[in-house]
């Protein structure tokens, strides 16, 4: 169908004055979407449960901070400072369920009584709220990711100090450890640590933590070479745990010394090759193996500078992928293997989105609780995506991944149903929440409503 470009053509060109009055327009209606979901899964109700043993000081309560704080990461506000901004927005203050918002202030003064119990009962719930809905989706085999991060630190914040900070070289920093769900994109679990520590610092006892929460499920852990140390290897073995984790090169001579050696290699693809070699961990009590893969690269230009602890010649480079199964198929393993990126991004988008880089000020309990506070916010909104028919299952035609559901980012949610503008008004005796039509949004919004009603 043809327009009259004439009639297309809008002659608006005074600009408006601009005037502040009170009235009950919101900027984010999808809000509304969002607190009738946390009211389907009872998370209210759990959030008081949880801290009803625990005593903070101050006229709100803990549990109010933390829903606020929750859909504050959900609307994408960065700092506590930004909350000056949006305390007068409507459908805000009503989610919230107070009548008036607390000054950033209070937040800091709660965050800060966070002791080691109050922080254990935020990890468990976090925890719990996961295993429910992937119990719920039918999921038996689930891989878990284990890998750490870098949060550089500005000021003086407690146990911050110097460690591994590729980006910000000598700053101090936090080095949380992360363990991501494959299968459906959720943390099912945080740990926060200084940035001197190592990365393999903590994991055992989180994989231990992980495998009490999973009982019933068939778990294997994907991890990088930080993580292949003795204790950990030797955890996972004696328990049957099925595991696969890239060797430290560097530090194994003897596979360097294999590799030389070596001279039937067998083909994967075009680009890849291997072979297989027993107990590459010589430290390890158990036995287990190791799928030596070498990938052909571009011969160099310029001469080649040989690396004493490294295998790679300029012409090939080594890598190594220690499992406890033999028998896996070498190209599901390879495949397997790549398909730690997915964690990468979900990383990626808790700094991005989520602004899990932000903290609190200088204490380490109120940057802690701001982690797993966040950790929440991200969980429930992948949760969310599943529940309402936003994220359909994958095909998985690519071998690579892992993924069974393919969630929007954030970025993309908050555009479609988060930044919507909207009045409160009084229809019939009753408040209701009015959007401009538009038929997009209209349709959107009726498919969510619809299959929370069906979920409620």
């Amino acid at each position: 169908m043809r327009y009259n470009k004439r009639k297309l053509k809008a002659n608006r060109n005074k600009i408006l004055p601009i005037k502040f009055v009170k009235q009950s327009i919101t900027s984010y209606s999808g809000l509304q979407l969002f607190k009738y979901y946390m009211e389907i899964i009872g998370f209210y109700a759990r959030l008081k449960k949880s801290f009803n043993n625990l005593s903070f000081s101050g006229d709100y309560s803990i549990v109010d901070l933390i829903i606020i704080m929750v859909f504050m990461k959900i609307v994408g506000i960065e700092r506590l400072s930004h909350l000056a901004f949006i305390r007068n927005d409507p459908l805000f203050i009503r989610v919230s369920g107070l009548t008036k918002i607390p000054h950033r202030t209070t937040f800091i003064k709660a965050l800060k009584q966070f002791t080691s119990d109050a922080l254990k009962v935020l990890i468990e719930l976090n925890g719990e709220l996961v295993m429910e809905k992937i119990r719920a989706l039918g999921l038996k085999n689930l891989t878990i990711d284990l890998d750490g991060t870098v949060l550089s630190t500005k000021g003086h914040a407690a146990f911050a100090v110097k460690g591994y900070n590729p980006k910000k070289k000598g700053a101090n920093s936090y080095f949380p450890l992360t363990a991501h769900v494959a299968e459906t994109g959720h943390f099912i679990s945080i740990i926060n640590r200084a940035g001197n520590n190592h990365d393999s610092n903590r994991a055992l006892s989180i994989i231990k933590s992980i495998m009490a929460k999973t009982v019933g499920c068939i778990i294997r852990f994907r991890a990088d070479s930080a993580f292949c140390t003795p204790e950990i290897l030797d955890f996972l073995l004696n328990k049957s745990i099925g595991f696969a984790i890239k060797a430290p090169f560097w530090k194994l001579k003897h596979l360097k010394t294999s590799v030389q050696e070596r001279k039937r290699w067998y083909h994967l693809n075009k680009i890849w090759s291997f072979y297989w070699i027993e107990d590459p961990i010589e430290s390890c009590k158990y036995s287990h193996f190791g799928l030596i893969l070498r990938k052909k690269v571009k011969e160099p230009s310029k001469e080649f500078q040989l690396d004493l602890f490294s295998p790679n010649n300029g012409y090939y480079e080594y890598s190594c992928i220690v499992t406890n199964n033999k028998d896996w198929n070498e190209e599901e393993l390879f495949d397997f293997m790549s398909g730690r990126s997915a964690q990468e991004n979900s990383i990626s988008e808790l700094k991005s989105d989520f602004y899990f880089d932000h903290l609190l000020g200088n204490s380490y309990q109120a940057n802690s609780a701001n982690l797993q506070i966040i950790q929440m916010a991200y969980n429930l909104m992948i949760s969310m995506q599943i529940d309402v028919g936003l994220a359909p299952k994958k095909n998985n035609k690519n071998k690579k991944t892992t993924r069974k559901y393919l969630c929007m980012k954030m970025k993309t949610l908050r555009f479609l149903i988060i930044y919507k503008a909207g009045k409160i008004v009084y229809d019939n005796g009753c408040k209701v929440l009015k959007l401009t039509a538009n038929k997009s949004t209209e349709e959107l919004y009726n498919k969510v409503q619809t299959n929370l009603g069906k979920a409620a």
